[in-house]
């Protein structure tokens, strides 16, 4: 990657501001670098910090829109920016599911609802790194049985992998008690470069025939919709921010696409094409992979100006978006969904790709 030397020394500097912030030791920024892409990781909940990738013209641009400082990280009211979230994705209705006949009440994070793991989730986790190379890193943590009233004591492991023009994330885990897990990765991308003000020169097409429909609350109706004659058809390359324009009830209900979209043939359980974005502006190209049935497009709705951002910046709202590859949200509470549950003996596995670009590719 070409970075010239003022912003690996910035690297270098921030680098120590991580290792000696005082009140979170042990804290860690990790890099990954190839010839294609730049990333910096925090064990502070798997932070992607930095994701630079060249645009059509060879110049590095950040595309990963966030915090950088571990003040502004902890200072943020937005807890998620660019961590790994779990134990379970996405909302569950009321925090409460049943599993083998028996009820379990989570705490509630989100009004009445459970989100992403609760407030003492995966991204509010110190990680073990346990093994490190130039390309390639790879995370543990041990989450008890109870933490946020899950039930069974967990094993996870995720490995950050780059492996030519692309960004490999890998989950792996164990339990030693029935329960139930749905992980993913949040970076909040902007194509354009992180302190950009919109995505107004992205267009986005997702491999989704279907999305899921939500009640006022953000949670699942329970249906699947087809995308059809509405705003959520993104099969054929379209303009993120024009399809947000358009009228329609569940758009008002989120203030913007905040949606899991069914990823077409998911019932294969196979490694497949989820989607793409390109940005019309700096000629960058992104392509993602998954195993997870569904991803939720979130488009940065709530974001509100009050956070400090890298170069200066601040998170004003709709400066990014996010593709988060996972299982559909309250799935516990929808028998006909993917099955979310992990048992003894079984290992959960899940796989997540994105691949850059600086010229479209044909799809």
């Amino acid at each position: 990657m070409n970075l010239d030397s003022s912003y690996r020394e910035k690297i270098h500097l921030l680098s120590s501001e991580w290792a000696n912030y005082p009140a979170h030791q042990p804290l860690q920024l990790f890099t990954l670098e190839n010839d294609f892409v730049f990333v910096t990781v925090t064990n502070f909940g798997l932070r992607l910090v930095h994701l630079v990738t060249p645009d059509a013209n060879g110049e590095p641009v950040d595309i990963i829109v966030g915090p950088e400082t571990p003040g502004d990280f902890f200072s943020s009211n937005n807890p998620y920016y660019g961590a790994v979230i779990g134990r379970y994705a996405n909302r569950i209705d009321k925090g409460r599911f049943q599993l083998n006949g028996e009820w379990y009440q989570l705490n509630c994070n989100n009004g009445p609802n459970h989100l992403h793991g609760g407030e003492n989730g995966l991204h509010n986790q110190v990680w073990g790194c346990i093994y490190q190379s130039s390309t390639k890193l790879i995370f543990s943590h041990y989450s008890p049985h109870g933490t946020e009233d899950y039930p069974g004591n967990v094993q996870v492991e995720v490995s950050i992998e780059l492996v030519q023009n692309s960004l490999k994330i890998e989950y792996r885990a164990t339990t030693d008690a029935p329960t139930i897990l749905n992980l993913t990765h949040h970076p909040f991308f902007n194509l354009d470069g992180c302190g950009t003000a919109n995505f107004d020169s992205h267009q986005l097409q997702l491999a989704a025939d279907y999305y899921l429909p939500v009640r006022i609350d953000s949670v699942p109706d329970g249906s699947l919709e087809k995308v059809t004659a509405t705003p959520f058809d993104f099969t054929k390359s379209a303009s993120l921010a024009q399809h947000i324009k358009q009228e329609h009830e569940q758009l008002k209900r989120g203030n913007g696409f905040d949606h899991c979209f069914v990823r077409r043939n998911y019932q294969s359980e196979s490694f497949g094409l989820m989607g793409s974005v390109y940005s019309q502006h700096n000629g960058i190209f992104m392509r993602i992979y998954t195993t997870e049935p569904g991803v939720q497009l979130y488009t940065g709705n709530f974001m509100d100006g009050s956070n400090k951002i890298k170069n200066g910046g601040v998170d004003v709202v709709r400066s990014a978006f996010c593709l988060e590859t996972q299982h559909f949200p309250d799935s516990p509470n929808h028998p006909d969904f993917p099955s979310v549950v992990l048992v003894p003996g079984q290992e959960y596995l899940s796989t997540t790709t994105f691949e850059f670009f600086n010229q479209p590719i044909i799809t």
